[in-house]
């Protein structure tokens, strides 16, 4: 049997009647944080020029655009700006087995579908579920070797996702399902070479449209070769090369804990490359406990993180907002000089104060290659020979390890959002989205999610 096939047989197996409690709870605020993140990076200029090329404005449809003054457009364009939008921050949800943001690909997906056809958010729940476990599940076979190849798993193997997400939200049958996944094959793209460029956050929104894509395609009776993954011209040969997977692997154990709750799922703190958040929390324990540094009592700062880390987080001279969220050194320096990593820390026009530019050059990053792919390290010396040294090891965000209290990402929620929605409606959207049952339609909620220039 095709593999195609098979992943379909296992992805239409979760059912939200049977998964536990907890994982739909950690699907509400997966919606939550998603969204939220979305609405603060909605004003990113090159929403507007992705807007302009799709001409939404004179094809407008059913699904809100998180953010977007009021506007509203088809299933398809949806996902691609708010795919883009969720993304646009780097401050979406991770995956440690996926080694990229699980959530940013599919939830467009389920919510934009939901409004469009009137579905509850039971349906967008458990569709949720079904996607994050097909991208990820895929990771466990592919990776490390497909990230370390160049390739960007939240856009390669989030379109598996979104597209299996879009298949539950249509009602697939198993053979529907296996061929909307092997036309997505042919849809599959992100290259980590755009990494710090508005193309990284494009990748999302693609997945996102290119996972709706594939499903509707199929629901009007296009065809592909269920053969798509393992041929010799396939998916694995192609994205990753022979003896470098393992089909195994993603086919084996869906009847254990779902991923969502093993190792589950990593909600940001610090809103950059996650590949930087060890060398961040250092550097935070280091403020803790001696207080802030001013960057002119510093001599030089030392950072050791993972090579496969420091590979695309290596920028000593950030040139925009956007490329310092992913540079350890600017990183670095901020934590250990303002004791926190804000939103406002990447515009563009404020982002290399006098001060972070002049100790920039005092910066070393090295790589390591320890059995912990996740520790940093960061050595401070000070210019009157003091020295300060931490390390930590970090996940991507805080997981179920040590878990964001629901409070603490609804402090996170409006932070993201009140700029687009008002403290007070952010504070009433995050509630709803917590309060979601399986019956809830998710049309209203959506509703007010226009944010800026909404009537």
């Amino acid at each position: 049997m095709s593999f195609a096939r098979e992943l379909s047989r296992r992805a239409l197996s979760i059912r939200l009647a049977t998964v536990p409690e907890e994982a739909v709870h950690i699907g509400r605020r997966a919606f939550a944080d998603t969204v939220g993140v979305a609405l603060a990076g909605a004003d990113a200029p090159y929403l507007d020029a992705l807007e302009a090329v799709l001409e939404c404005d004179a094809a407008p449809g059913q699904v809100t655009l998180w953010g977007r003054g009021g506007r509203r457009a088809s299933m398809l364009h949806a996902a691609l700006v708010n795919g883009t939008a969720a993304h646009a921050l780097d401050f979406d949800d991770c995956s440690t087995t996926m080694g990229g943001h699980p959530s940013a690909p599919v939830v467009p997906v389920v919510l934009g579908l939901a409004e469009a056809l009137g579905l509850p958010a039971g349906k967008a729940i458990e569709a949720w579920i079904t996607g994050v476990e097909v991208e990820t599940r895929l990771a466990r076979g592919l990776l490390p070797h497909h990230y370390e190849k160049g390739w960007h798993p939240t856009a390669t193997l989030g379109v598996f996702g979104a597209t299996a997400a879009a298949g539950r939200m249509f009602d697939f049958d198993e053979e529907q399902m296996a061929a909307a996944l092997a036309v997505a094959v042919s849809m599959a793209s992100g290259l980590k070479s755009n990494f710090g460029t508005p193309v990284k956050p494009l990748h999302v929104g693609q997945a996102a449209h290119n996972g709706i894509m594939a499903a509707l395609v199929t629901r009007r009776g296009m065809t592909a070769n269920l053969e798509a993954f393992e041929h010799n011209y396939g998916f694995f040969n192609l994205f990753n090369g022979a003896g470098t997977y393992d089909a195994d692997a993603i086919l084996d154990g869906w009847d254990g804990p779902l991923e969502v709750l093993q190792p589950g799922i990593a909600i940001k703190q610090h809103p950059c490359c996650g590949s930087a958040h060890s060398a961040i929390d250092a550097a935070l324990r280091i403020v803790a406990r001696e207080g802030l540094i001013a960057a002119d009592a510093i001599e030089s700062i030392e950072t050791r993180t993972h090579e496969r880390r420091l590979a695309h987080t290596n920028r000593p001279e950030p040139r925009s907002g956007l490329d310092a969220k992913f540079s350890v050194q600017f990183l670095t320096a901020k934590a250990l000089t303002a004791g926190r990593i804000r939103l406002g820390d990447f515009d563009d026009a404020h982002f290399l104060t006098s001060d972070i530019a002049s100790l920039l050059p005092r910066i070393t990053a090295r790589a390591h290659q320890d059995a912990d792919a996740y520790r940093g390290d960061v050595r401070v010396v000070l210019k009157d020979g003091r020295v300060f040294e931490d390390g930590a090891s970090t996940n991507f965000g805080r997981g179920p390890a040590n878990p964001m209290s629901d409070d603490e990402l609804g402090d996170k929620f409006v932070d993201c959002a009140a700029a687009s929605l008002g403290e007070l409606d952010a504070g009433n959207v995050y509630r709803a989205f917590l309060a979601l049952d399986a019956d809830t339609p998710i049309g209203p909620l959506m509703a007010g999610l226009s944010g800026k220039g909404d009537a």
